[in-house]
């Protein structure tokens, strides 16, 4: 196996930081937020790094709705290929482990859609082109009739992502459940990476080797809120723990998944984590709404890279954290414009964005 060797960031870097220049912030967002109706919303984005992609997209449908959901995916698209495209070699297997969390996003997001029955449009409309699902892929990807043909592409494409679905194939047949497949996604993403990772010299490879162990932990952890969920056994829920993490060992896992309830198991949590950046995760997690919590580790990853491109700004850590922020803006962009075409309440949405620190 190919692991990282250090790489000469400085070029990389120096253009990482002025793609991060052109990100929105805190008065972007209020301003987007006080706008009149998404036209306007809309309108504002043309003054922003959007511009070209708003135009571009103007100039194919008059609707405002398909106009930013395709601006939003062609500046996503754009950006992480020219990403791919300027960093150095070593760099590469350091970037694809935050690809790769992308890439795991996108395939959860469509099991989910064509699960629950949701058009194929509105579920193409919050994903995000990155790594080796681009936008070409995941167009495919959506024409898919089911869960079992979706695998079928991934397979034919010699995807590691198919092998782990596969699994998860009987339980989604037999009662529709997809915790399974989604587990055993995480599972193979997090461990293909650490493998990677684990023997790559230098400390980019060190800070990504730390950055990948929190987000073990944190899959781990949500994996044992679908444990509760699904009312597995202690034992039957250990085959999901996943090696790597810090914070939890196998042992705390299968006695936290003995657990009745989310409450009870967000309060055991609390008191075994001591990590300050999880921590705070837990403490934004909401036991009721497995979505916002996922979002809420989501962005304790996001904060923990970003505080790590503040203490060594010439590190990996850098242009990591900026593929996490440029992500999530383009979700608080979609929210703001499905906001806007349902008149959410302005302090409504401002509770459900979250804002790259």
């Amino acid at each position: 196996m190919k692991y990282p060797a250090p790489a000469d960031l400085s070029y990389f870097n120096a253009r990482v930081r002025g793609l991060r220049g052109a990100l929105l912030r805190g008065p972007d967002y209020e301003a987007l937020l006080h706008a009149e109706g998404l036209d306007s919303v809309v309108d504002r984005l043309r003054s922003t790094g959007y511009g070209p992609d708003v135009e571009l997209a103007s100039a194919k449908s008059e609707n405002k709705e398909e106009v930013l959901s395709n601006a939003l995916r062609s500046r996503l698209s754009k950006t992480f290929e020219l990403l791919w495209k300027i960093a150095p070699e070593g760099a590469r297997p350091l970037l694809k482990a935050v690809f790769s969390v992308l890439e795991v996003f996108d395939l959860k997001t469509i099991i989910r859609g064509i699960a629950r029955g949701v058009k194929r449009d509105d579920v193409g409309d919050v994903l995000i082109p990155a790594g080796e699902l681009d936008t070409a892929a995941l167009k495919m990807l959506l024409t898919s009739r089911d869960v079992p043909d979706l695998i079928r592409f991934l397979d034919t494409w010699g995807s590691p992502y198919s092998r782990p679905l596969k699994k998860g194939i009987p339980a989604f047949q037999r009662d529709g459940r997809i915790t399974e497949m989604e587990i055993a996604l995480d599972r193979q993403a997090n461990e293909s990476i650490m493998s990677t990772l684990g023997e790559g010299k230098g400390a980019d490879a060190g800070i990504m080797r730390r950055w990948m162990s929190m987000r073990i932990d944190l899959m781990n952890i949500l994996t044992l809120f679908k444990a509760v969920d699904e009312g597995y056994t202690a034992e039957g829920a250990g085959d999901f723990f996943v090696e790597g993490g810090i914070a939890l060992r196998k042992g705390d896992f299968i006695s936290m998944a003995g657990l009745n309830d989310r409450a009870g198991l967000l309060e055991a949590l609390r008191k075994r984590v001591t990590d300050v950046w999880m921590r705070g995760a837990l403490d934004n997690a909401d036991p009721g709404d497995l979505g916002l919590t996922e979002e809420a580790f989501d962005d304790a990853l996001q904060k923990r890279l970003s505080k790590l491109a503040n203490v060594d700004p010439l590190s990996i850590a850098l242009a990591a954290s900026f593929i996490y922020k440029l992500a999530r803006e383009a979700k608080n962009l979609r929210l703001i414009g499905l906001a806007k075409s349902f008149r959410m309440p302005d302090d409504e949405v401002r509770r459900l964005l979250i804002y790259p620190v």
